[in-house]
């Protein structure tokens, strides 16, 4: 029986995680702590025991300027010993449900092809570089600052997402949620202030033993773009940088190198009514999300 979540299905929905083989996120916190809404889940319970779950938050959208209320679904686990066939017939009925709930539906993911057959088609990717101490001019990080204000964040990102599209509306709450994630994740925040004191970029990291990885960086100039990667090099002879898509560090840094990493698909999930909107004739998802010739930024740490 396919049904809605209640908060007393927390403790096997947690059972599941650790039994599905297919951990989405990095910590069971990240998700237990911070992500959980029992009211956005939909489990599969068979004789009384759950044996699949998925979840579904709702987010603003902005899509070729006009704001859309946009599903994203995550949080997607099963018991491997009682086979994917109760995790398919889940899948089966949330992607249902989102046909009648929401005009688009994205899910993150590496692996575009699990989701064709429900169709969704991969419309984002990620430029993940690598960057050197040796392909940055100088070393300088004057102005990177681990104390900030919110609202520079807010207002940041409001300049910088002025050049995408298709991309999640931040605001105050939003980013005082992130912090709290962030925390959970051990991921570190930093922003960049010039000489003026204003806020022109921020960047979102993480350290492990062998590698820093820069999750998000966000920046207004090359300046500020420059002091957060050196900020970041400060303890590692190389960084990896993930990117949207037609993010060209090279025109920066001619010697860095990236590779594209699978990020995102999603659904249209009603044509005529998307068409009806934007006044287009789109027949497949990548074509509706394309329609402008701005790029794409659907890159969210807080789902």
């Amino acid at each position: 029986m396919i049904r809605r979540g209640k908060e007393e299905d927390k403790r096997a929905i947690f059972d599941l995680y650790t039994k599905s083989g297919v951990l989405n996120f990095k910590s069971q916190d990240e998700y237990f702590i911070n992500a959980f809404i029992p009211e956005n889940v939909l489990v599969n319970d068979v004789n009384g025991f759950v044996v699949a779950s998925m979840q579904t938050n709702y987010h603003s959208l902005i899509l070729h300027e006009k704001r859309l209320s946009a599903s994203v679904v995550f949080g997607q686990f099963y018991d491997r010993s009682k086979g994917i066939k109760y995790m398919d017939a889940l899948k089966d009925e949330v992607f249902d449900q989102q046909k009648y709930k929401t005009l688009v539906t994205i899910i993150p993911t590496r692996n575009p092809a699990e989701y064709e057959r429900y169709g969704f088609e991969a419309i984002y990717n990620q430029r993940l570089y690598t960057v050197s101490r040796s392909d940055l001019k100088n070393s300088s990080y004057t102005g990177v600052n681990k104390n900030f204000k919110v609202k520079d964040l807010v207002n940041v990102y409001g300049e910088f997402i002025k050049n995408f599209n298709g991309y999640m509306v931040r605001d105050y709450n939003y980013y005082m949620n992130l912090i709290d994630l962030l925390q959970i994740k051990r991921y570190n925040l930093v922003a960049f202030y010039d000489n003026d004191a204003v806020c022109k970029g921020y960047m979102i990291y993480f350290i492990e033993s062998s590698k820093i990885v820069v999750e998000e960086i966000i920046y207004l100039d090359g300046l500020a773009l420059t002091r957060l990667l050196c900020y970041a090099l400060r303890r590692k002879k190389s960084i990896q940088v993930f990117v949207s898509e037609h993010e060209d560090l090279s025109k920066a840094y001619p010697s860095v190198s990236y590779k594209l990493v699978n990020s995102y698909v999603a659904r249209i999930n009603d044509f005529e009514l998307f068409n009806k909107l934007y006044e287009s004739n789109a027949t497949t998802t990548k074509e509706g999300f394309n329609l402008l010739s701005k790029a794409l930024y659907i890159n969210d740490l807080n789902y």
